[in-house]
């Protein structure tokens, strides 16, 4: 992926700790992620608190996100991801009333082959907006866009 200057430009990693979600009120939230039971869910407001404008801003502009919506994409998947970063059958209760430390890395993966399913779920536009007197010919196209890092 290059700049508007033509420079290679490397997609921006985050790195996010257990200290900096216990310093932003979040010590809840991660113990119910590594230990028994429901995991506690988790804002993207949170996460801009935690992570900060302007290293998100950095990283979603690397991806070519808005800063919001990896905030929320962030948000939906931490607790999953603290949840496989703590050692296997280790909880809050594990660590003697100490607070465990990880970190979780976030960054883009590179894919060289993907195969998946597309659905496609079309819409006719309604009847008030149409002609309904005149033949309507119908006709589309789908442009997937690929981005390489």
């Amino acid at each position: 992926m290059t700049n508007e200057d033509g420079a290679n430009q490397q997609p921006t990693s985050l790195t996010i700790s257990a200290q900096s979600l216990a310093a932003a009120g979040l010590e809840p939230q991660v113990r119910s992620w590594i230990g028994d039971g429901p995991n506690k869910a988790i804002t993207a407001g949170q996460i801009v608190a935690v992570v900060g404008e302007d290293r998100l801003a950095q990283a979603a502009e690397s991806l070519g996100w808005e800063p919001e919506d990896l905030a929320a994409d962030l948000a939906s998947r931490l607790p999953e991801l603290v949840d496989s970063a703590v050692p296997d059958g280790q909880s809050a209760s594990d660590t003697g009333g100490g607070f465990p430390g990880f970190q979780v890395r976030w960054a883009p993966v590179p894919v060289q082959d993907l195969t998946s399913d597309l659905q496609i779920h079309p819409g006719i536009s309604p009847a008030s907006s149409l002609t309904l007197n005149d033949e309507v010919a119908i006709d589309g196209s789908v442009t997937l866009t690929v981005r390489y890092l």
